[in-house]
């Protein structure tokens, strides 16, 4: 587009009403590329479906880091006496549990192979990070201060192939359902005070809620997201309650961050950038074995940088 622009004379010859027309000059606004028609999915079909969860969990550009962020709490369930006076009441949570994965997701065969780590703490439920914390609520033998080892797992990688789904109108929910069942890195005759049990029990379920149309709008390489994850485990190691009975129950909500590491919460991003500012991004490399909060304090442990009270 070509504008015409004058240019006023010098005062005097202003006065006498005297313009000079200047050589027309391009635009230097490119104009907007065309938008792209929606393109229908089918979601049981493998390639689409796969390229759909690719959309919802990360992103097709292989350069970009993914933040999923969540916040939740933590509640702690016991069986009851068999033979004692029933309960009606139900416990409020024991702790508050916030945190982010970050990842990056690249082509691999037949799948999407995702690259990540992550971090959470372990909170108050007034909402403050904590160093230490007392395990008498979980009625244990050993009860004190105990150190929280908080969350640093790096790295945390697997391969996508696609995911389950729900159709709610035009919103799709894709479904991960994870049961983890295996050896323990934690053996209870080695950890007899940080050890529920010879075998890791977990179960974690997820649940992630997208528009169909972003899914379906080829201009978007990454798609708003929120996500709820509920989880069932073993006592934390840190908790230092052995073979106490008991279960924790993770309730948990949260959302993609399309602004990245910056859109957390300004508390998170200060005790990253103090404690593990590494965790700012995705890793640069596809490492293994996966860490977990188990695997992360057993080498604590063995390595003796793992104190056992609260100096």
């Amino acid at each position: 587009m070509h504008i015409a622009r004058l240019l006023f004379c010098a005062p005097l010859a202003a006065a006498l009403g005297c313009t000079v027309e200047v050589a027309p000059a391009d635009d230097p606004t490119p104009e907007p590329a065309p938008e792209r028609e929606q393109v229908e999915l089918d979601l049981d079909h493998p390639d689409d479906n796969l390229l759909a969860w690719n959309k919802a969990r990360g992103s097709l550009d292989r350069d970009e880091d993914v933040f999923f962020y969540w916040t939740g709490s933590i509640y702690l369930m016991q069986d009851a006496d068999p033979d004692g006076t029933p309960s009606t009441s139900f416990p409020a949570p024991i702790l508050d549990f916030e945190g982010f994965n970050v990842a990056r997701f690249e082509p691999e065969g037949d799948g999407v192979r995702m690259v990540s780590r992550e971090m959470a703490v372990y909170k108050t439920t007034y909402g403050n990070i904590l160093d230490c914390w007392f395990n008498g609520v979980l009625g244990g033998a050993n009860v004190g201060q105990v150190p929280v080892v908080h969350v640093w797992n790096d790295p945390v990688n697997h391969t996508l192939y696609g995911a389950d789904y729900d159709e709610l109108g035009d919103e799709i929910v894709f479904r991960t359902e994870i049961q983890l069942n295996y050896p323990s890195p934690l053996p209870i005759g080695d950890y007899p005070d940080y050890s529920a049990n010879n075998t890791y029990q977990a179960i974690e379920l997820f649940n992630w809620y997208v528009d169909r149309a972003d899914l379906q709008d080829p201009n978007l390489d990454s798609v708003p997201v929120s996500f709820s994850w509920s989880r069932q485990g073993q006592l934390l190691p840190w908790m230092q309650a052995g073979q106490t009975d008991g279960k924790l129950v993770y309730h948990t909500r949260g959302r993609k961050l399309l602004g990245g590491f910056a859109e957390l919460p300004e508390h998170l991003q200060e005790y990253v950038l103090e404690h593990g500012p590494e965790y700012q991004a995705a890793p640069d490399v596809d490492a293994s074995p996966n860490a977990t909060s188990w695997r992360v304090f057993k080498g604590l442990v063995d390595s003796g940088a793992y104190s056992p009270d609260c100096d």
